[in-house]
């Protein structure tokens, strides 16, 4: 194998890790915004709930936020939207730091 399709090999490989680490984060940290929502909304089966987020974050992502304001507009809880983006920012964050730490 030549050094030039060794770089691009190496870069693949770099790519695919990077994308493998964004898609775990995303869905650690939207289990981790599920628990503080569930815990937030006084949620019986904390777990549970946070599942149904995760889940939402990979099979329609773009809904996520809308399905939090819902539910929290249906527990009647008053949570603003720069809270919910706030949180979600650094709860992907913290599951990224994680990740790379092998935890």
């Amino acid at each position: 194998m030549t050094a030039l399709k060794k770089r691009a090999q190496a870069l693949e490989n770099q790519f695919a890790r990077q994308a493998e680490v964004e898609f775990k984060a995303k869905v650690r940290g939207s289990k981790m915004i599920g628990r503080w929502a569930a815990y937030t909304m006084g949620l019986d089966d904390v777990e549970a709930y946070a599942r149904t987020v995760a889940i939402k974050q990979v099979v329609e992502p773009h809904r996520l936020l809308e399905l939090l304001r819902q539910d929290f507009s249906t527990a009647g809880v008053e949570v603003s939207q720069a809270d919910i983006d706030s949180r979600m920012h650094d709860f992907v964050e913290q599951a990224t730091a994680e990740i790379y730490a092998g935890r």
